[in-house]
């Protein structure tokens, strides 16, 4: 009875493997028309012509394209923004501060990130220097008093790239 069980299951693991590899050699030779034209397809009347365009047109059409004699390193994208009107430049200014140590330049640092101050800082002759970005008289009126409460002596000019 085992004998008989193991000799079965060997020739139907055979078989199975037969079928499979006889499957895998007619997938492999199956043109690609009849593998994108559908089952029914495949035995369609005498008289009727279907025309099929395959899945490799758009291959053939980008073969057969003139190549342009220059090549980009990445993708060429085109944007235009159409804009109402130009937009205005802004202005910035120079606070120069006099009588500064380092902790009046950290609250000074604080108090502008807190308001949310758009600000640069560098030094210049042994004066710290901040370029004020975009802002009008009546906000660098009352970021001057700001600075002043720590008893620093500014000096406010129209900032130009040195």
């Amino acid at each position: 009875m085992n004998r008989l069980l193991i000799l079965l299951f060997g020739i139907v693991s055979t078989t199975a493997v037969f079928i499979l590899l006889i499957l895998l050699y007619r997938y492999a030779n199956v043109s690609d028309d009849t593998l994108h034209r559908g089952g029914d397809d495949l035995h369609s009347p005498a008289g009727e012509t279907k025309s099929v365009e395959g899945p490799k047109k758009w291959l053939k059409d980008l073969a057969s394209r003139k190549k342009p004699s220059y090549s980009y390193a990445v993708s060429e994208m085109e944007i235009s923004l159409p804009l109402k009107k130009r937009p205005e430049p802004k202005t910035s200014f120079r606070l120069i501060l006099r009588n500064l140590d380092s902790y009046k330049m950290f609250c000074i640092k604080q108090l502008f990130e807190r308001n949310g101050i758009d600000f640069s800082v560098f030094k210049k002759r042994g004066e710290a220097v901040l370029v004020l970005h975009d802002i009008d008289s009546d906000e660098r009126s009352r970021i001057v008093r700001m600075v002043r409460e720590y008893d620093v002596k500014t000096e406010i000019e129209k900032y130009t790239k040195d």
